[in-house]
């Protein structure tokens, strides 16, 4: 009732029009926005295709990162995408090594990560790992918090990332990049782009290694005893990845195009032991093939209808080897393997007064655990899932207030099959099915060209993983009792952004943002005290806090950014000695301060991350050390060619996202870049 009540008022005040506003004023006023507000036919802005979220009159809290911030450097998308208010991330090491990201409190699983339209979560679970995804392949960077649009298939307590990869451009043009730095780290890259005429392609490759070497202080497991403290290499933490893009396509005319992608992904990895032991030869390999092929028309009939049509297959192979027991709980050599089949549909109509979306996805997901040490039989699960979703913009008063009321359906069906845990749990083969809505609202209001508010409230629903139902890696157990979490999303904030050109101020954004998450069943993984973890239902959670956000362009020469998100993420658990305490894993306090200077072509910038209380455990007993970072850099783009330079954690100091797993200290990176 609380929450209809809070968007309730948020309606009245956003449909009440300013007191004191001239007639004249506002019909002027309405022009400009309808200027940057495109609702019909009209062509919309070139990087935007059928399926896209159309951001000019989305109601979602987003930010978006473009290549630029990013590109010729030796850099993952995990610290690309951690400067942005209420974005964490969590990494056991240094580059390619395993990384999570949380959106606004969220657990990694609570986070609904897209490649170009497909979901990257699967059936398996363990949340997306960030580290798999290359940044040379990546145009842009979509960051949704909490509600997301209808056009994704799928939502969360967290939200959504959604990643776009390259796409071609008129012409012939291509560049290669090399680049070096600490811990033996090397990055090879290029890319090729060819349109002309109907007929394009584009190719994208990659590979990124690195010894990760780096200063680590060993306490030999005696926390308060510092004399046996030791400072030493990390061991056994080497990543060589590759990575290879190819898309091909034909327009058949300018509305009706075919588009063909093929995305791989290889990994091999290092896995240390948490005692940082010489003898751990464990590791992880993962190869990763996704392929699409898609087709889109645009401007159907009388109606001038665009849609798309997508057939996707996806295969993940992981091989992990743990047969000296160093990591997990015992001797371990298994490989798991996820294939995926799905086919996705999108249709928008267009209007002077709405834009109605519906879309369509359904998945084939099949999960297959073999162990090759013969001591556990193979499990094999698969899912089936359809959903459906359908949302409608409707503009009043000259676009000025934008209503979004959408809703999605989705039902699935598992098919568990006998087993046995490598704890010796029996598993009763079962067949499930479930059913769920998911409802939402949005409202975007522009009292003022430079001003928007924006509210969102929306139901969410999350099945449990088999990772969380079978728990067969490690030193995690199943738990096939788990039951889907549901919740509600709730966020209120206002946007600013002032543009003058005639003084030092040239621009100024600010936004500010209330955010409310109420989670029933909440899966949350608890310990016993061997170290095994469990994945458990938790009677709820309570997320909420505040994101700010600032950026302001001074002279032609300077760019500061500020970030700042205050969060309190309360577990309201059953359990009494889990009840009113703070859920792991998460920081309460986070910032961000950064100053660029730009001149002809050099670019210079410093930043500042801070991050603050948070806890390794359920029950609050380890604290993790406040992170305090900083950053720097130069970039010089001379003619063709582009030199970067860049400088990470100047202070060396040593933190730990994950408990015994510490990050690297002080780095320098270096890449040279040419364009042709």
């Amino acid at each position: 009732m609380q929450y209809l009540l809070i968007f309730l008022g948020a309606v009245l005040i956003f449909v009440t029009p300013p007191a004191g506003y001239a007639g004249e004023e506002k019909a002027d006023r309405k022009e400009l926005l309808m200027d940057t507000i495109v609702v019909t036919g009209e062509p919309r802005a070139p990087e935007y295709k059928t399926g896209d979220v159309d951001t000019e009159t989305s109601t979602a809290h987003f930010s978006r990162i473009k290549k630029e911030m990013f590109e010729g450097k030796i850099i993952s998308l995990s610290e690309v995408i951690e400067k942005e208010s209420g974005v964490q991330i969590r990494q056991s090491g240094g580059l390619g090594s395993f990384s999570s990201v949380s959106l606004r409190g969220s657990s990694a699983d609570q986070v609904m990560v897209f490649l170009d339209g497909i979901l990257l979560n699967d059936a398996s679970g363990g949340g997306v790992d960030m580290s798999n995804i290359s940044l040379s392949d990546v145009e842009s960077v979509e960051i949704y918090r909490g509600t997301a649009p209808v056009n994704f298939s799928k939502s969360s307590l967290g939200g959504i990332v959604n990643i776009r990869t390259l796409r071609t451009k008129e012409g012939f043009m291509g560049n290669i990049s090399s680049g070096y730095g600490s811990f033996h780290t090397r990055k090879l890259s290029g890319f090729l782009n060819h349109k002309n005429g109907p007929w394009d392609y584009l190719l994208s490759a990659d590979w990124l290694a690195s010894d990760n070497d780096y200063d680590t202080l060993n306490d030999k497991g005696t926390e308060w005893n510092s004399s046996d403290d030791l400072r030493e290499k990390r061991n056994n933490a080497r990543t060589d990845q590759h990575n290879f893009l190819a898309k091909a396509g034909y327009d058949f005319s300018p509305n009706l195009r075919l588009d063909l992608l093929n995305q791989y992904f290889s990994k091999k990895q290092g896995l240390p032991s948490w005692d940082n032991s010489d003898l751990t030869r464990s590791s992880l390999d993962t190869d990763r093939s996704i392929s699409t092929l898609k087709l889109r028309a645009d401007d159907l009939g009388d109606w001038h209808l665009n849609t798309s049509a997508q057939l996707s297959y996806t295969r993940k192979e992981e091989e992990y080897d743990d047969r000296g027991g160093h990591i997990g709980l015992g001797n371990q050599h298994s490989t798991y393997t996820t294939e995926r089949l799905g086919g996705d549909f999108f249709l928008e109509w267009l209007s002077d007064y709405q834009t109605l979306i519906f879309s369509a996805v359904f998945q084939h997901e099949k999960y297959d655990s073999e162990d090759h040490l013969g001591k556990d039989p193979s499990l094999e699960s698969s899912r089936n899932s359809f959903s459906v979703g359908i949302q409608d913009s409707i503009f009043l008063f000259q676009d000025s207030l934008i209503i979004t009321p959408g809703l999605r359906y989705t039902w699935l069906e598992d098919e568990l099959e006998d087993s046995s845990s490598r704890w010796d749990n029996y598993l009763e083969g079962d067949s499930r099915r479930d059913d769920y809505l998911s409802p939402q609202m949005g409202i975007r209001y522009c009292p003022l060209d430079f001003l928007t508010f924006k509210t969102n409230l929306a139901q969410y629903v999350r099945e449990p993983s088999f990772f969380e139902m079978f728990g067969d890696r490690g030193f995690f157990i199943g738990n096939p009792e788990l039951k889907k979490e549901k919740g509600i999303n709730f966020d209120l904030g206002a946007e600013m952004h002032k543009s003058r050109k005639h003084t030092w101020l040239r621009s100024l954004t600010l936004g500010l943002s209330y955010f409310r998450n109420d989670a029933d069943d909440l899966i949350a993984r608890v310990y016993d005290a061997r170290g095994i973890g469990k994945s458990v239902n938790i009677s709820g959670a309570l997320i909420q806090g505040i994101e700010g956000r600032m950026s302001a362009d001074i002279f032609d020469y300077f760019r500061l950014i500020v970030n700042a998100t205050l969060q309190d993420p309360e577990n309201r658990s059953d359990i009494k000695a889990f009840d009113g305490k703070t859920l792991p894993g998460h920081y309460e306090k986070s910032y961000l301060a950064r100053l660029e200077a730009r001149y002809r072509g050099f670019k210079v910038y410093a930043e500042y991350l801070r991050e603050e209380d948070m806890y390794y455990d359920t029950a609050n007993l380890r604290k993790a050390g406040d992170k305090d970072e900083v950053n720097a850099g130069i970039t010089w783009n001379w003619q063709s060619w582009q030199f970067s330079l860049d400088a990470k954690n100047l202070s060396d100091d040593l933190y730990e996202d994950f408990n015994g797993y510490p990050l690297p200290g002080r780095a320098f990176y270096g890449a040279v870049k040419y364009e042709f």
